[in-house]
């Protein structure tokens, strides 16, 4: 009896610990299912915000129907952005390439106007004689700036025609005769005039002397140096002195306006009192 109730006994235990490893095998299985589900339902939340987020970029948000449209507009933008940029780049440089010939060409003009004038202006002293209409050409090349590939340069032509500064010829209509005037060289401060463009007078030789050798020294003719009336009145030679072989002043500036020769031509009946140069007379 004794033996049947402990087996009885341990049945019963064993009945108990099966339980007790049943329930817990249960709850196990509960908290695997719960785990399972919870990790289901955070997946499906983040399934379903990527289908949101891509839905978005084909739905239409007017019409809620799927749609390129998003896509497209930025493909067109793209490709328009891609063909418009490089025109309007090569707008932009045609555009300052031209405001450059202009500004280039306007140069070459203006300095082609002033030496036609000026070569009209000397057609004065052949009297008559030399052309009536003075053309002057001018040719020069131009190379585009902020060309994309290097291009050749291009040459640019321009013409200038004047008449020739000649005066209105009084005897041409009436028949007479006159035998033309001669023409003379004088200067601005000159009290002769001179026959010949290459006289010594009128090409000054300055020479550079101390004023220590002043009182010894004599130009071409003998003559000593006097103060000159404008840089060196009531004042001793300085260190150093300019003078020329032709003059008889000494100048303590280099800058003096009697250091420089103005030559003027002008024609023999407009010369008044002077008198003709000795050297080229």
């Amino acid at each position: 009896m004794l033996f049947q109730k402990e087996k009885d006994y341990g049945n019963t235990i064993t009945k108990i610990g099966r339980k007790k490893n049943k329930k817990n095998e249960t709850a196990k299985k509960k908290r695997k299912i719960k785990k399972e589900r919870k990790c289901s339902l955070k997946n499906r939340i983040l399934a379903s915000s990527m289908v949101r987020r891509i839905s978005n970029l084909f739905l239409n948000t007017s019409s809620e129907k799927v749609s390129f449209c998003a896509l497209n507009k930025k493909a067109s933008l793209a490709l328009e952005t891609a063909l418009v940029l490089p025109m309007f780049l090569l707008g932009m440089v045609t555009m300052i390439s031209f405001m450059d010939i202009y500004r280039i060409q306007t140069e070459h003009l203006q300095a082609l106007c002033e030496k036609t004038k000026e070569a009209g202006m000397y057609a004065y002293v052949l009297d008559g004689k030399g052309l009536e209409e003075i053309t002057l050409p001018d040719v020069y090349a131009y190379t585009p700036i902020g060309a994309f590939v290097p291009l050749p340069k291009v040459w640019m032509h321009n013409t200038v025609k004047v008449h020739a500064w000649t005066g209105a010829d009084e005897t041409a209509f009436s028949g007479e005769t006159r035998e033309p005037e001669e023409m003379v060289y004088v200067t601005e401060t000159g009290t002769v005039y001179h026959k010949k463009a290459g006289c010594r007078y009128l090409k000054v030789s300055i020479n550079q002397i101390s004023g220590s050798s002043l009182t010894h020294a004599r130009n071409d003719s003998g003559q000593k140096y006097s103060p000159c009336e404008s840089c060196s009145r009531n004042q001793k030679p300085s260190g150093v002195v300019y003078v020329t072989s032709s003059g008889n002043r000494y100048h303590n500036l280099a800058t003096c306006s009697g250091l420089k020769r103005t030559v003027k031509l002008v024609k023999e009946s407009q010369l008044g009192g002077m008198h003709v140069c000795s050297s080229c007379g």
